[in-house]
């Protein structure tokens, strides 16, 4: 960027200047002008200096007055300055400046001066196109995105996907497509700008029109890997699932060596949970080319995802010098780790994660910390999180109480939702959760005011509804009141086995055994829950059914020897070990 000397002087001074003139309100006029003895002379050091002081004098008053609010006034003296100094930043300020104090037409003027300084910026045509879409001037809207489209592809990026992306920012979806049909003729031949017209119709959700776009684009460039699986999504939109995904299947089959194509089927085919298939794919493009790091980081992952644990290994230690993908890689070894019951390894990997991945490698430490018996240590963890990543405090909080919880420390973990909510006030996920600490707590009280709360905002809170119904059918003797609650939970989600263990719950309080005993198998057969199997065995035990129960008991603590629900509710019936 071309920065005027003149210009540059006077931001170097500027934040000595804003303090000295903070307190000194701006003139809106310049001061008085002495006469000008040497109008006649010839340019001289002189007039130099004067419009130096012109240029100083409006770029601090505008700077001034942007800092104190007056958004107008800031534009006039911004748009003064780089009219004076013809400076390109000048000019993108006052354009800024513009839009900020909401005047379009000023704005505007700003961006036309940009463009006229400095014919080749992006930056500037494309806010000019922007502007002139909303204003719907488009005509000059399209001479504008001209532009974008030339310089973008000089520059080497997609021109008409950039504009694509400024007319669906600006107008309707409709407008949009109509704004691209004027900016590439009808007869064109270029693929980039079918392609880009594809994406604006598939927007509109004109699809035939976007087909028709899609494969006019690949008669021109057939092995465009965007074009290819646009025309996947494309097919599927339309109801046709089964040929987009053969039609891309057969591309890739006709297009064997192009990887990028390979792994765009290999995506999809995760989208659609067919993880061993884009394992195999995934497998014939490492065979192609064995130094892609991407597939081999996809292979290790999907490999872990199908607790192939060895190859999972393999093939992210491949990786682990990898600059790039050394974080995740760090990451997913601690995962591995942890999948092999290997707490010290997994405690290794995760403490070298950084970047994106460090919070959830710091929380799934201080889970591993806490399941140690170092819950002190797991929450000084999740507390310093809470310090460097202020935006995911929240979930750090409701971390840091759910291992409280598992711990069986319940006020302690009421305090740290009562902290939180004080900080996010009424936030309904964290006054769920303290509603569901408060049923531990055998605090009935607590929960009704919480979950109360919440339904007073929105009353088809399914989980809501079933707490609350289940803890007052689990804790007190208002059980018609609790089955309603219940019954409003279960119209809502019918198949819900948490909801249906509620109402066999219910059911079973209020004496109807028979009809318990159906909610409650029904929540089994959709959940292996060990909270639902300690229900279901408690009424098979009072009718009768006691072989049956201790096998529906034996079998939970064998899936969860942990669980906190079984053993309880044998010794209160006298069922032995």
């Amino acid at each position: 960027m071309r920065i005027n000397p003149t210009l540059k002087n006077s931001l170097v001074i500027l934040p000595l200047l804003l303090s000295a003139c903070a307190s000194t309100p701006p003139s809106t006029t310049r001061p008085p002008q002495q006469p000008d003895e040497s109008a006649s002379q010839p340019p001289s050091d002189q007039h130099a200096d004067s419009l130096s002081a012109e240029i100083i004098y409006n770029t601090l008053t505008g700077e001034i007055a942007a800092q104190r609010g007056k958004n107008r006034l800031a534009f006039e003296h911004a748009y003064q300055a780089a009219l004076e100094s013809r400076d390109e930043s000048a000019a993108e300020r006052a354009t800024g400046l513009g839009l900020q104090a909401n005047l379009p037409d000023a704005a505007l003027s700003a961006a036309k001066l940009w463009i006229e300084i400095s014919p080749n910026s992006l930056k500037a045509h494309q806010i000019a196109a922007v502007m002139n879409i909303r204003m719907k001037r488009i005509n000059e809207a399209i001479t504008q995105l001209r532009q974008v489209v030339k310089i973008a592809n000089n520059e080497g990026q997609s021109g008409h996907l950039q504009a694509a992306a400024i007319a669906e920012k600006s107008a309707t979806p409709g407008q949009a497509l109509a704004i691209m049909q004027q900016l590439v003729p009808n007869e064109s031949q270029d693929p980039k700008a079918l392609y880009a017209l594809a994406l604006t119709a598939n927007r509109t959700d004109q699809r035939k029109l976007a087909m028709d776009y899609i494969d006019r684009s690949l008669a021109y460039d057939p092995e465009s890997v965007q074009s290819l699986v646009l025309k996947t999504h494309t097919l599927i939109a339309m109801g046709n699932h089964d040929d987009g995904m053969s039609f891309l299947k057969q591309a890739t089959e006709r297009y064997p060596n192009n990887i990028q194509l390979g792994k765009a089927y290999a995506r999809m085919l995760l989208e659609l949970s067919q993880p061993e298939a884009a394992l195999g794919q995934f497998e014939r493009l490492n065979r192609l080319d064995a130094d892609d790091s991407e597939v081999v980081f996809s292979l290790g992952v999907i490999s872990l995802q199908l607790e192939r644990f060895d190859r999972a290994k393999g093939y992210l230690k491949q990786l682990a010098d990898d600059r790039q993908k050394r974080n995740e890689v760090n990451y997913y070894l601690g995962i591995l780790a942890e999948e092999e019951d290997d707490a010290e390894g997994a405690l290794g990997w995760y403490s070298r994660v950084e970047g994106k991945n460090l919070p959830d490698a710091q929380v799934r430490i201080a889970k591993i910390l806490a399941d140690r018996g170092n819950l002190n240590q797991a929450r000084e963890t999740l507390q310093r999180l809470r310090i460097n990543q202020p935006r995911q405090q929240m979930k750090f909080y409701m971390i840091e109480a759910e291992l409280l919880r598992e711990a069986l420390q319940f006020q302690t973990a009421h305090e740290v939702y009562s902290k939180a909510l004080g900080l996010f006030n009424d936030n309904t996920d964290l006054l769920y959760a303290r509603g569901l600490n408060a049923a531990d707590l055998k605090r009935v009280d607590l929960l009704e005011q919480d979950l109360r709360k919440i339904l007073a905002t929105d009353p088809q809170h399914a989980d809501a509804l079933n707490a609350l119904g289940y803890t007052l059918a689990d804790q007190t003797d208002r059980l018609v009141e609790a089955k309603q609650f219940i019954q409003q939970a279960l119209s809502l989600k019918p198949d819900n086995p948490a909801i249906l263990d509620s109402m066999g719950w219910v059911e079973y309080r209020m004496g109807n055994l028979q009809t318990a005993l159906e909610y409650l198998n029904k929540a089994a057969d959709l959940s292996p829950d060990a909270e639902i199997a300690s229900h279901l065995g408690e009424v098979l035990w009072i009718m009768g059914q006691r072989q049956h129960a201790l096998e529906v008991w034996r079998a939970a603590n064998q899936r969860e020897p942990d669980n906190r629900f079984i053993k309880p509710a044998m010794g209160r019936l006298g069922a032995g070990d």
